[in-house]
């Protein structure tokens, strides 16, 4: 059968349909579909399936041999796609096929069956195998036909579809479709044979037990078949049988020996066969070799190997070929073969290849032979069969067994059809018991014919132990009654322990009591211990009257029924006695409900699962009395049913009302024999099962009562409810959108009365539009949204061929209105690396400036770019290179640098002194010099892009342009207006409004259409009713099921109360603090799993501590370790190109990824049912409430040495969020599935943009070829770099994000999905924010402490400022620890060192007197007020710049102490309330606080007149959070007393930080602002260069702290020049090189022609004189002197002994001529081990003066040989002068390359000079002010006032926007231009006497003397 690529796939393709049918329908396979299963075999060879096979278009990657298949593999994408509910699950089939296209490779049955019949007819016939790497079952299959009866099979298949195939084809059998490492350990020495066809390839496998183990089994994972192999034979009990067909490798690599040695320690070498390699081609199209090995498991073998275990352990190299081969086979006589020979392994290996011409049939029958005799002579049957695990299990059963089990059948199926469980009418009290009487007649009349009650009593215990019992014999109606017998059992008889529940659960005597003491005295009556007491089931209690006689509640009238009786309690006993307590297996259906301590009937007994496998389970059969019994068989119905019926509709998504029913009879019968099930008396039963905390969630409490859960009535799963009638077109069309996420007239139609289908579109008129490319119509807010540049393409096509279609014109007329204006080629900037541009453009641009041909390819999965080129030049070894200390880094490696906007890590060696020591050692440093020529470079590169495509042609521009626009300026954003909403059951009223805001409606709808976003809103401005009314109505209009609002701790509380005044009859989930503890977790969880909630309100670390599903982690982890699988593949791939360390970094990546899924899988594997996940509560929307807590997500990018970045590694809260929302996502098929609200979305940077749209926008920001923040920041950002010296005087890098381009098409893209509005957009009533710079002059400490400031940020010295010297860890990061310093001393001295004084004019000193002034101001009101600082904190008894504040304030300026609060002081929530509540009503007036702790969750705002900023935070939505505690709706004292103003004070102290902080604030929050707004006034903008992380730079610290921004110019324009000196150094060295290399190449090229022309002239000379034969060969006429002889061989021999006899002293010595040419000798000394030695070399020279030599002038001993020595050196002439000229040819092509650089001048002297001259005058100017330095501040500052007094404030900031250029840099010049900046906000406050702010009775006289510009 030749191999069919085509029918293989085709074959392929009809077996996936089918199996995926059969799943779908819940059915076995019939014969003829088993049949098609069966073909199925893989995709081994069938790489076409690698192609892309979308679209037609596709066929252009195809190989013109292969085109006939892409019609079945686009089927192929066609049934996966059909089959798989989302796209990750497709992903993760088609991965599956990729993977197994290399490695698929299925076993011919025919050899199969060889094996097993062979095994069978020598006497192994299995009933446990286990096949590791099943295929689709062709071992499994074999041996179950081989064995003739049903055998136990354990199948593993890692691939998934093979996996679906083996399942199918297996019914019945334990299939796993997962790795074989996943083997449980109860299966180590289990199976009788493990037979497989294991994986080919070198691939590794993570085991936990194997890498805790030696170092053979810990090696063995690092290549697949050795770790099957080893776990092969530890799963096969003692003389159990392995047989694999594996690799040839295992055998023949020398790397394999020590496990083929621990093989032939632990087993028996049965055989071993060599397989030809054409045994797969007929079902892979392949030729690989193989091995077919067995062996018989013997761990106590005689250590002492055989031969042949000698030889299969050794292996041998064969001198002649190379190849290693196993000593085993070293004839033919072991291998299945006709014919042989040298050939390749499939790595392209020299290996031996053996052919069998027979076909499978010969192969099968040659191998069955070679077995049979094998297992004659080596199989041992003995040592197999004295092994066999015996069943335990009886072959026969006793008749009381059969009766039990024939009796237990029928009770089983009564009580599942009937679901009445009044038969167990045992333990019912009196009460029930009547009630059956009377109600059930005909129950009790059945139940007397069948049921017979006994109990026994053992000696001296008070305890009655009655159980039904089913008598073998039919009795008479009238007769029988039923009665409770007790027998005094003899104390003879002994009796095993039994285990009780009471014992399994460690329960004290007194604890097993089940009666309750008496009270009052009465005493309990016991039996007597005479004969025994006959109880009627109606005694109560089970006690009896006074007396010892026997008494019956219904006498014995025939002396028959007493036999019959006594015959029933002999069988009785019998049988209790025949009943086994011991751990058996487990024999019921196993659910996946059932974990280890679930109870569990089994066989009539009721018992828990002791151990639970993933296929099995252990029983430990328990001890019950009656009433538990009977009370746990109940219990266990109701926890059944649930599960099955809870399971069902969230599988299927489909209403079961039949377990529902089911569910509702068991309950209601549980609770109305025993009570509900929660009863304190019920618990001890409920809690003792594993699951029984969810079981106890199926009630829940309102109002008191015990109430049943949602579950009963109706799905909790998912909706059931859609709408059914719309009173308006809106509401059809929302009713059609929620339920088929489209415009569906027809359904819309039916939903109305009174509109036809016309009316419908005539009333949506403006809000649905046609769209023709899917032939219907769709919402305002789909259509005109999104990419509408290629929708509207799309429509422009399709009207070509349609153009009478009205309403398609329509909808190309709105979109066209609507699409952005495209963006011109000179309006962008282009970042060399962007990923959307074809690399074929930059091989074009880098191709011309290395002049050389470059290839470019790009990595999407890793983020990566590999650079290669065919040739090298001197341009990229050495223009464009950077010779590092001990490597080149090349043009190619700074290309790579360029592309990913990174810069190489070039190091050097120096010598330090150990600290430790003391002595001298060498570490690596950043060579700083190396690095910044190397970044010139790059950046040349970078640079050069932008001009060479200004060079290209205005087509090329326009198409770049073109793709640009598609991809970036397309998107639109919907103008969501929801002001059509009515919002039924929202009371408006409960909520004191008339109205929500129109940004609240708009916000809501946004979030409706959507299905999520961001509500970018100000603090105020109503987010917490807008995630209340959005999850109302998104849950009412069944676009959601259950929604979760998460938010603040602080804020929950007031969420929570919101929702139930908004929606009094909202069914909210809200728990407190007390009811989240671990132990009630578990059922808060289950609440929320088993209830349909319009609302669960969670804080952020409640929802932190939901467990996340661990199949989507496992997804996503799996994903990442797919694509750096893929990955390694690609750079193996690569050889030598790729570096050792980038391999190394993403195998440990890989191991690390392999380590978490391992401990996934476990987790899955192991899982409880009682763990509820995030996946299981069925949670599909979430409400963020300040969503940027939730920032720190984790990203990967290389710029590692970039400031302001965040952390990379992030945090498990926001890992956590985005489990959660990669799972809604999943489920839904899109974007979003969550809405943030925060009015700080980006907090600090732009950079945080990307993170919000990994969260939100992962199928959006792939579609634009972004899938990691590298890609992202590659279009948007631009990196600046600034270089300074260390402390150690080295040069040192600092790398920044600072620029952001493209800026607008960012905001678009981030605003289609946002709401973003201000206070001002929505009008809240709320007050101004009036800012004041409170300017401070330093102290005379201070002013000292400023200049070692200074010092010291030049040094490094830190002894400078009185403390150690800085460690090498802080030397890194000094310039943060002097901006600390910085921070520290503005804002007191004593921060430092408690060693400084106070001082009046210190910050704390001015800070009390403005506390005091606005204190005195609103005394009569009130007014309170907030101070901020982020530096210190309040702790009771110890100093700080807060309670110095306070002492000034108490003890200077008479506030009482009780009215001055810190927010440190709460240590509860109500505390915390306390301190606000106190603020709100006036009696606390002053609050101190941190920005975390006092900025967010306080809303103390009503009576706030003042906020003081003690320091500026780095981030502005950290100013914004604490303005917001005042500026919010609700301050009534500002509003009536302060203008509605509230001052904002930031203390700035002189030559400190504070200024510049403050001022880029301001910066940062107007770009941000812009973006949010989508009203960018450039496309560039610049962040700052200062953050929290890194400080700032040295230059701008030393010039601001200074006090003369002047000095700050001149430190930038000295880091400049220093900059541009460092590089024209750099250029002059690379100059000094090429000049260098120029005079050598010029002198090389002289001399090679001199050589040349020598050469030549010999040339001449010989052609001119040579004499040839009449072939045309030359004549080797050579004379030699003093020999006359011309005979070859006697000149040859004389040439010996020249060669060893002549002593020429050094000299060259003539001995002969050929044609004309001397022959000359030369005796040279040479030294050889040691010795000199006299060594005589030969040449020949003509008149061109060189000497020509052969075999480096030794003769050879032959004489023959000898004698035409000279002759061959003269022959090789042409050759020579070839060299020289092809030597030349190289050097002139150099020439001009190292003539441009020399005649090349420094392309930045201009610059440097004009910076040189700039920096004269500045400093001359310098000089000159230092000479005024000595004029009175006060005169300084009067002039300053008299000149601004006259000038007006400006009412509005518009002119601010307007005036912002290109790139507007985030630092301040000089104090005037923070003024000039925020003119419009900012008022600077005179330095004032505080003894003269004395309140002056007039409320607006008291404000404080300033400066108003």
């Amino acid at each position: 059968m030749a191999y069919n690529k085509r029918e293989r796939l085709k074959a392929n393709i009809d077996a996936i349909k089918t199996v995926f049918m059969l799943e779908k329908e819940g059915r076995k396979p019939s014969i003829e579909e088993q049949a098609l299963l069966k073909q199925y075999a893989g995709f081994g060879g069938l790489k076409c399936v690698l192609n892309p096979a979308s679209s037609l278009t596709d066929t252009v990657h195809w190989a013109k041999s292969e085109l006939e298949l892409f019609p079945l593999v686009a089927e192929l994408h066609r049934v996966l796609k059909k089959n798989t509910a989302n796209e990750n699950e497709y992903k993760r089939y088609m991965n599956s096929i990729k993977n197994s296209v290399l490695t698929a490779f299925y076993t011919p049955p025919g050899i199969v069956n060889a094996l097993s019949e062979t095994l069978r007819s020598s006497g192994i016939i299995p009933k446990l195998v286990l096949d590791p790497s099943a295929g689709t079952g062709e071992f499994a299959h074999a041996f179950h036909q081989a064995a003739g009866h049903r055998n136990e099979l354990v199948c593993f298949e890692k691939d998934i579809l093979t996996g679906k195939m083996l399942s199918a084809l297996t019914p019945g059998q334990k299939v796993n479709i997962e790795g074989f490492e996943t083997i449980e350990n109860r299966y180590n020495n289990y199976f009788d044979v493990v037979s497989s066809n294991i994986p080919f390839g070198d691939m590794k496998v993570f085991d936990a037990v194997f890498m805790k183990q030696d170092q053979l089994h810990r090696d063995s994972t690092r290549a697949i078949h050795n770790y099957f192999f080893i776990k092969g034979v530890e799963s096969l009990r003692e003389g159990g049988i392995l047989a694999f067909i594996t690799s040839q490798g295992v055998m023949n690599s020398p790397n394999n020996t020590p496990v083929r040695k621990w093989l032939m320690e632990n087993t028996n070498l049965v055989s071993a066969i060599r397989l030809p390699n054409n045994l797969f081609t007929d079902y892979a199209g392949t030729e690989v070799g193989s091995d077919l090995i067995v062996l018989q498991k013997n761990t106590g073998k005689d250590p002492k190997l055989s031969f042949w275990e000698n030889l299969f352990v050794g292996t041998s190299q064969s001198e002649l070929t190379g190849i290693y081969n196993n000593d085993y086979f070293y004839n033919f006589s072991r291998i299945v073969q006709t014919k042989a020979s040298i050939g390749t392994d499939p790595y392209g290996k020299p290996a031996q290849v053996f052919i069998h011409e027979g076909g499978i049939e010969g192969m099968a029958v040659y191998m069955r032979k070679m077995l049979e005799s094998d297992f004659k002579s080596y199989l041992d049957l003995d040592l197999y069969n004295g092994h066999t695990v015996i069943q335990k299990q009886s072959e026969t059963k006793s008749t009381a067994q059969l009766d039990r089990k024939e009796h237990s059948q029928g009770f089983g199926d009564t009580f599942s059809d009937d679901l009445n469980p009044l038969w167990q009418t045992d333990d019912l009290d009196p009460f029930w018991q009547a009630v059956e009487d009377h109600w059930f007649p005909d129950e009790k009349e059945f139940w007397n014919k069948k049921v017979e009650t006994v109990a026994k009593v053992q000696p001296g215990k008070n305890t009655l132990n009655a159980e039904f019992q089913n008598p073998p014999f039919d009795m008479d109606d009238s007769g029988i009654e039923k009665v409770l017998i007790t027998e005094e059992k003899p104390p003879s008889v002994t009796q095993e322990p039994l285990i009780t529940l009471y014992d399994l659960f460690g329960f004290t005597e007194e604890e097993r009591s089940q009666i309750k003491p008496v009270r009052g005295g009465k005493k309990k009556v016991t039996p007597s211990k005479g004969n025994p007491i006959q109880l009627s089931i109606f005694s109560s209690n089970g006690q009896t009257s006074g007396n010892n006689n026997r008494t019956t509640a219904y006498p014995v009238s025939d002396a028959r029924k007493d036999k019959q009786q006594e015959r029933l309690r002999q069988e009785q006993r019998q049988k209790e006695e025949k009943l086994s307590f011991e751990t058996r297996p487990f024999t019921g259906e196993l659910k996946e409900y059932h974990k280890v301590g679930s109870l569990v009937e089994d066989q009539g007994q009721i018992g828990y699962l002791k151990e639970r496998y993933r296929d099995g389970s252990t029983f430990q059969p328990l001890n019950l009395p009656s009433t538990q019994r009977s009370k746990t068989n109940s219990y266990i119905e109701v926890r059944d049913f649930y599960h099955e019926l809870y399971n069902h509709e969230a599988k299927h998504l489909t209403v079961h009302e039949s377990l529902r029913s089911k569910l509702n009879q068991s309950y209601d019968s549980f609770v109305r024999r025993f009570g509900n099930l929660n009863d304190k008396k019920n618990l001890d039963i409920i809690k003792m099962d594993a699951g029984g905390n969810e079981i106890l969630s199926l009630e829940r409490t309102i109002d008191g009562k015990l109430q049943k859960a949602d579950i009963f009535h109706g799905p909790v799963a998912f909706n059931p409810n859609e709408l059914k009638a719309a009173g308006t077109s809106d509401e059809a069309l929302i009713a059609s959108l929620n339920k088929y996420g489209e415009v569906r007239l027809d359904y819309m139609e039916s939903l109305m009365t009174d509109k036809d289908r016309e009316g419908l579109i005539s009333d949506l008129h403006g809000r649905i539009y046609f769209n023709p490319i899917i032939q219907n119509y769709e919402v305002q807010d789909r259509f005109i949204a999104g990419n509408i540049v290629e929708k509207a393409e799309r429509i422009e096509r399709y009207l070509q061929d349609h153009p009478d279609d009205l309403p398609a014109q329509e909808s190309l007329k709105a979109i066209q209105e609507a699409t952005p204006e495209p963006i011109r080629f000179e309006q962008l900037d282009f970042n060399f690396g962007e990923r959307w541009i074809n690399m074929s453009v930059y091989e074009d641009y880098i191709s011309k400036l290395f002049e050389a041909d470059v290839t470019i390819d790009y990595y999407a999965s890793r983020d990566d770019f590999t650079v290669k080129t065919n040739k090298s030049n001197l341009i990229i070894n050495e223009k464009f290179a950077i010779q590092g200390e001990s490597k080149l880094y090349t043009g190619m490696h700074l290309l790579k640098h360029a592309l990913l906007n990174t810069t190489p890590n070039i190091t050097k060696t120096i010598t330090v002194t150990d600290p430790e020591t003391g002595e001298p050692k060498e570490v690596k440093v950043p060579d700083g010099q190396a690095i910044q020529m190397a970044n010139t470079k790059i950046d040349e590169i970078r640079n050069g892009f932008s001009d060479w495509l200004d060079q290209q042609s205005s087509e090329f521009k326009n198409n770049l342009a073109d793709i640009y626009n598609r991809k970036f300026n397309c998107f639109v954003r919907p103008q969501y207006d929801g002001s059509h909403q009515s919002f039924p059951g929202l009371d408006l009223k409960a909520l004191g409004i008339p109205d929500l805001y129109q940004s609240q409606k708009d916000c809501v709808w946004m979030i409706k259409q959507n299905g999520g976003g961001i509500g970018d809103h100000e603090v105020g401005a109503g987010k917490t009713l807008i995630m209340c009314c959005a999850a109302y109505e998104m849950k009412r209009l069944g676009q959601v099921n259950k929604p979760m609002i998460v938010g603040l701790k602080a804020n929950v509380h007031e969420i929570a109360a919101t929702f139930k005044t908004a929606y009094p009859n909202a069914k909210i989930l809200y728990p407190g603090k007390e009811d989240f503890t671990p132990k009630k977790r578990a059922k808060i969880f289950n609440d929320i799993k088993n209830n349909s909630w319009d609302a669960v309100i969670l804080t952020h670390d409640q929802f932190g501590k939901i467990p996340q599903s661990p199949e989507m982690q496992q997804q996503i982890f799996q994903a990442e370790l797919e694509s750096v699988e893929e990955n390694l593949e690609i750079l193996r791939n690569q050889g030598k190109d790729i570096s050792k360390m980038m391999l190394r970094g993403l195998e440990i990546r890989k191991q690390n990824l392999e380590v978490r899924l391992s401990k996934l899988a476990d987790q899955i594997k192991n899982r409880t049912d009682d763990v509820v996940d995030f996946k299981m509560m069925g949670i599909d929307h979430l409400f963020v409430d300040e969503s940027h807590q939730f920032k720190n997500l984790m990203f990967t990018t290389r710029h590692d040495r970039v400031a302001g970045m965040g952390n990379p590694e992030g945090s498990q809260r926001a890992l956590n969020m985005l489990f959660a929302l990669r799972t809604i996502q999943e489920r839904s098929g899109k974007d979003l599935g969550a809405t943030f609200l925060s009015g700080t979305t980006i907090s600090n940077s732009l950079t945080e943009l990307y993170l919000l749209f990994k969260y939100l926008r992962p199928k959006a920001l792939e579609k634009q070829g972004i899938n990691s923040f590298d890609a992202w920041a590659a279009v948007f950002a631009k990196k600046s770099t600034d270089y300074e010296f260390s402390v150690t005087n080295q040069i040192v890098q600092k790398e920044r994000f600072r620029y952001f381009i493209k800026v607008p098409e960012l905001a678009a893209f981030y605003s289609e999905i946002t709401d973003f509005r201000t206070a001002k957009d929505i009008g809240i009533d709320r007050p101004e924010k009036n800012e004041i710079l409170y300017n401070i002059p330093p102290t005379p400490q201070q002013e000292v402490f400023i200049g070692k400031l200074m010092k010291f940020a030049e040094t490094g010295d830190a002894t400078i400022l009185g403390r150690a010297k800085l460690t090498e860890k802080e030397e890194k990061a000094k310039m943060l620890i002097a901006t600390d310093y910085a921070r520290k001393m503005s804002l007191d001295m004593r921060m430092i060192n408690m060693a400084y004084g106070d001082h009046i004019d210190n910050k704390a000193s001015h800070c009390a007197a403005k506390i005091a002034e606005y204190y005195n101001k609103y005394d009569f009101q009130k007014g309170t007020q907030f101070v901020f600082s982020d530096l210190g904190t309040y702790k009771p008894g110890e100093w700080s710049p807060y309670s110095e504040i306070k002492r000034k304030l108490v003890e200077d300026h008479g506030i009482p102490a009780h009215e001055i609060r810190f927010i440190q002081e709460a240590k509860t929530d109500n505390a915390r309330k306390a301190l606000i509540a106190g603020m709100n009503e006036g009696r606390i007036r002053v609050l101190f606080g941190s920005t975390s702790m006092l900025g967010t969750g306080v809303n103390a705002q009503r009576r706030a007149v003042a906020i003081h900023h003690l320091d500026t935070p780095w981030r502005p939505s950290d100013l914004n959070q604490r303005d917001g505690r005042a500026i919010r709706k609700g301050n009534e004292i500002a509003k009536l007393y302060a203008d509605n103003k509230v001052d904002v004070l930031i203390y700035a102290v002189e030559k400190s930080l504070d200024s510049y902080k403050f001022n880029l604030l301001q910066n940062k929050q107007l770009f941000i602002n812009q973006l949010k707004t989508n009203n960018m006034a450039t496309r560039t903008i610049d962040e700052g260069s200062m953050d929290e992380g890194s400080g700032m730079n040295f230059s701008e610290y030393v010039a601001i702290l200074s006090g003369n921004t002047d000095l700050l110019e001149k430190a930038k324009l000295e880091k400049k020049i220093m900059a541009l000196e460092g590089e024209r150094q750099a250029f002059n060295r690379s100059k000094s090189s090429a000049i260098y290399k120029y005079e050598d190449a010029t002198r090389s090229i002289d001399s090679n022609n001199e050589m040349i022309s020598r050469m030549t002239k010999d040339l001449l000379a010989l052609n001119g004189k040579v004499q040839t034969d009449k072939d045309g060969n030359k004549l080797n006429p050579i004379l030699l002197d003093n020999l006359d002889s011309k005979d070859p061989k006697v000149i040859g021999e004389k040439l010996n002994q020249l060669a060893n006899n002549a002593r020429t002293n050094g000299e060259y010595f003539k001995i002969g001529e050929l044609y004309g040419f001397r022959i000359l000798v030369k005796t040279e000394e040479s030294l050889k081990e040691g010795s000199l030695f006299k060594d005589n070399r030969f040449f020949i020279e003509g008149e061109g003066n060189i000497k020509y030599s052969y075999n480096n002038g030794h003769i050879a001993v032959d004489p023959l040989l000898a004698s035409k020595n000279f002759i061959n050196a003269l022959e090789k002439i042409p050759n020579l002068i070839e060299k020289y000229q092809v030597d030349n040819q190289r050097l002139e092509k150099d020439i001009p390359v190292l003539k441009e650089v020399i005649d090349s001048v420094f392309r930045k002297e201009p610059e440097l000079r004009d910076l040189k001259s700039e920096l004269d005058s500045l400093s001359r100017q310098i000089n000159l002010s230092l000479e005024n330095r000595n004029k009175p501040d006060e005169q300084m500052l009067q002039n300053t006032t008299d000149s601004m007094n006259n000038r007006i404030l400006p009412q509005h900031n518009s002119g601010l926007i307007d005036s912002v250029s290109d790139v507007r840099s985030g630092q301040p010049m000089s104090l005037k231009e923070i003024i000039d900046a925020n003119r419009d906000r900012i008022i600077i406050a005179s330095v004032s006497n505080p003894d003269k702010n004395i309140d002056s009775g007039d409320i607006k006289q008291k404000v404080s003397r300033g400066i108003k510009i």
